[in-house]
């Protein structure tokens, strides 16, 4: 999907602990994959984010089969790590809207197959604000949810799906705005921030990845041993701005 021709900037200085830089503000986008948009995503390669991570971003992570983006972990490395993973992110960092994603997440111990938003002081931002869904492939009918606010990690939930997320496609999604966060499994509730709990209030970059453990995230995400490819897949991805 290409950027609408009534995509327009407006400048906006948020306080959190200073002044943020402007930043540009989309009117909403609804990617579906026929084809990866470079104009929107962002996709890393050839690095990797920590010594927690067993892999490396690798653009040749990502493919498109039949109209979805199919995110793969493979033995395909070779620059910091020998397994590689995919990660890309949207060029627009934005604020409050709805975020959501149809996906089919990775099966497996050591995955995490990930959708959120994320900025931090990489980006230019005074702090680091996150909200995510994470899918660990070590239990894949559960889900956490939970977020960053000004540098402050806050624990959500680990929400029970009734399904197992690896075996098919759902809807997923966040409703995030000045005063709390609301998440979405398949249109229902299934957690909300309570009432006077810090939120992010950053603009921020949505991501979708996948990636494999190193040992010291086994107590989190279970051991990882590479035996073969093992992936995910996103129908498609949106963002609806509030008005």
């Amino acid at each position: 999907m290409t950027r609408s021709a009534r995509f327009w900037f407006s400048l906006i200085i948020l306080s959190c602990s200073s002044a943020m830089p402007a930043f540009a503000r989309d009117e909403g986008f609804r990617s579906t994959f026929f084809t990866i948009d470079k104009n929107r995503w962002y996709i890393s390669n050839g690095w990797s984010n920590g010594e927690h991570q067993s892999c490396e971003w690798r653009a040749d992570a990502f493919s498109i089969e039949d109209n979805k983006l199919v995110m793969t972990v493979s033995d395909q490395g070779g620059k910091v790590r020998p397994i590689g993973c995919p990660e890309m992110h949207t060029k627009t960092p934005t604020l409050y809207g709805r975020y959501e994603a149809r996906m089919r997440t990775a099966a497996g111990s050591g995955l995490n197959t990930a959708f959120f938003t994320y900025t931090g002081k990489s980006y230019g931002a005074p702090a680091h604000d996150e909200i995510d869904f994470e899918f660990l492939g070590k239990a894949p009918t559960k889900v956490e949810v939970n977020y960053f606010a000004n540098d402050q990690v806050v624990r959500g939930k680990i929400v029970d799906l009734g399904f197992d997320a690896t075996k098919d496609f759902h809807d997923y999604g966040f409703d995030w705005s000045a005063t709390g966060i609301t998440w979405y499994v398949d249109g229902a509730v299934v957690y909300k921030t309570p009432k006077g709990a810090p939120v992010p209030r950053i603009p921020s970059y949505l991501f979708l990845s996948l990636w494999s453990g190193a040992a010291m995230e086994d107590s989190w995400m279970g051991p990882f041993t590479y035996t073969n490819p093992v992936t995910a897949e996103v129908a498609w991805t949106r963002f609806t701005p509030h008005d």
